[in-house]
């Protein structure tokens, strides 16, 4: 399903608030599988919220509008509805009376004005509101659906999750989610591998999330139980890795270092001329059976910039599996604009490269991933 936000207010285009509403609904209704397509945000103007509505519902299958519900005369989003789809508002008598009761409570006076919180489109799903006055509504008309959440975060955010998402997975559906942690791939490469799956997807869906130097891919399915719903992830995910599975290191929370950690079952020591010892550290926090014995930072005095990148990586493989007395030694330099990887082990020097531009936040936070993507794949 495809669906479109509005978010109702002037308060939002005058930046006096941000608009977490949209931020949140995104997130909520992606990860049902469905396809937030479009982002809009409207003042309080009849006219121009009014030929927003008609674009929106002309190209999506739903949408969902936030704010406008409350009591005061800027507050149009229900009646600009109802006039769009030909529909009157009446008084819904629960509502009226939750109202009713609130201000008895407080004891103080309801003015008229209050009453117009209870008014609803005739016809519609009523949203009860547990968390303020003014309920929602869901509207379905000539196939479309349209709903209407108040604006105010703590009221919206339990209506969406447990009034108005149920009826999108209509009351029977499970749904889960499988994000797959990529790393030494850009968002873009992802994209272009896996484009055909992209468009062809429906259940499960697939959406590539870039991250801090890495790109997640989820993928969310819906069904009648979570193990159906994985069922119907498990080949998707497995073309996935068939296509860009050398850059894979997990799923969902796990991190790259720890998918690291979790493959080295020998002694390790590294050499490190690029990062400032961020490899090191970040592998450290995982290093659960002691197997990290120790880090040197580059020093001019044990290699020459005259020798080949090779000798060089050698020559600092060696100094720190001789030094810490290790099975592995580690070695991470920068010649030009690649960054080196050499992994000594019985003598034997494996050398992998990557290409980096010397602008020193790419060399320092990127280079870690590529790193340990490399060094992970190599203990496979």
């Amino acid at each position: 399903m495809n669906i479109s936000i509005i978010a109702v207010g002037s308060e939002l285009l005058l930046g006096q608030i941000a608009n977490t509403n949209g931020q949140y609904l995104s997130k909520l209704f992606n990860e049902a599988g469905h396809n937030v397509v479009e982002h809009t945000v409207i003042g309080d103007n009849p006219e121009r919220l009014e030929n927003v509505l008609k674009h929106a519902i002309s190209k999506y299958d739903s949408v969902i509008l936030t704010g406008g519900l409350g009591p005061t005369k800027d507050d149009l989003t229900k009646h600009t509805v109802a006039k769009l789809l030909g529909r009157e508002l009446v008084i819904d008598q629960h509502a009226l009376d939750y109202i009713e009761q609130y201000f008895k409570e407080q004891g103080t006076e309801m003015t008229p004005n209050n009453r117009q919180q209870a008014l609803v489109i005739s016809q519609s799903h009523v949203l009860e509101n547990k968390h303020g006055m003014a309920p929602g509504m869901l509207v379905e008309q000539d196939g479309k659906h349209i709903a209407l959440l108040p604006g105010p975060p703590k009221e919206m955010k339990p209506m969406a999750k447990e009034a108005l998402l149920p009826y999108f997975l209509n009351g029977e559906r499970t749904i889960f989610s499988e994000s797959l942690r990529f790393a030494g791939i850009g968002e873009s490469k992802v994209e272009t591998e896996l484009l055909d799956l992209i468009d062809n997807q429906s259940n499960p869906t697939i959406a590539p999330l870039a991250g801090t130097h890495e790109v997640n891919v989820r993928l969310t399915a819906n069904a009648e139980t979570e193990q159906a719903c994985k069922a119907l992830i498990g080949p998707i995910k497995a073309q996935i890795l068939q296509r860009i599975g050398q850059f894979y290191y997990g799923s969902d929370d796990t991190s790259l270092e720890q998918a690291v950690m979790e493959n080295v079952n020998q002694s390790i020591a590294l050499y490190d001329g690029v990062t400032e010892g961020i490899v090191f550290s970040r592998m450290k926090d995982f290093d659960t059976d002691n197997a990290l014995k120790g880090m040197l930072s580059h020093n001019e005095q044990f290699v020459s910039t005259h020798d080949t990148i090779e000798a060089q990586l050698s020559i600092t493989a060696n100094i720190i599996k001789d030094l810490f007395k290790t099975d592995i030694g580690i070695s991470i330099l920068h010649e030009n604009d690649s960054v080196y990887l050499g992994i000594l082990k019985h003598k034997q020097l494996t050398i992998q490269s990557f290409k980096m531009p010397q602008r020193r936040n790419l060399i320092k936070y990127r280079t870690p991933n590529y790193v340990l993507m490399r060094l992970l794949n190599w203990l496979k």
